[in-house]
């Protein structure tokens, strides 16, 4: 039997869009959340968005989605959000990015993209989908926390040098990396500063923490 990842790679593309790509949505039939193609960022091409179908908050996703340009290569990307670490919970019927639909060579042009949403966990702890794709985002939980509370203790007992030293550590691994780079991107997108954001994001993570969510 062929799994959805199989599927992700050998589905025939049906639905047309307005921006001249083919897109399918391969997530199971009667799953909580789905993924669409959205165009509404000036400065950003077609993205993959998952939308929360069910009547519970969603918070973290795992999304797929393969971009297939028009000189036949596949571009894969693994879209996983963990909104413990960032925005509030992905509401019911909200949308928000997955990931982007590229092509792999520069120049090509993106004409055929399949998606699908494989894993969830909600608000209240519980999960739908493949555990096994969802296992990088609990994993890095940890870690995660650990790096935000690093980063405002550091703050509060050496300052703010050292709070900058310790947010552009080179020698940071992929999940503090994460952290640190959405804390410097959101910070200047909501126009406030990077330590206001990771004291906000480390009290949030605490009370997830605190009703035993990781």
């Amino acid at each position: 039997m062929k799994t959805l990842l199989d599927l992700l790679l050998f589905a025939s593309l049906t639905s047309s869009l307005s921006f001249g790509q083919k897109f399918q949505d391969l997530t199971a039939k009667g799953a909580p959340a789905s993924v669409g193609v959205k165009h509404d960022l000036v400065d950003m091409g077609p993205y993959g968005a998952v939308r929360n179908q069910s009547s519970k908050g969603i918070i973290a996703f795992v999304a797929v989605i393969k971009s297939t340009d028009n000189r036949g290569q596949v571009l894969p990307c693994t879209g996983r959000a963990d909104y413990i670490f960032k925005s509030g919970v992905l509401a019911p019927q909200e949308e928000r990015f997955a990931c982007l639909m590229e092509a792999a060579d520069r120049g090509a042009k993106v004409v055929e993209t399949v998606g699908a949403v494989v894993w969830i966990q909600f608000e209240d702890g519980s999960t739908w989908g493949d555990a096994g794709a969802g296992q990088q985002v609990l994993a890095a939980r940890p870690k995660r926390f650990a790096y935000l509370k690093h980063l405002v203790e550091t703050y509060y007992e050496s300052g703010e040098d050292a709070f900058g030293a310790a947010l552009n550590d080179p020698k940071l691994g992929f999940p503090e990396f994460a952290v640190a780079g959405c804390l410097k991107s959101d910070a200047e997108y909501e126009k406030i500063s990077t330590i206001d954001l990771a004291k906000t994001r480390l009290a949030t993570a605490q009370e997830w923490r605190a009703l035993g969510i990781f």
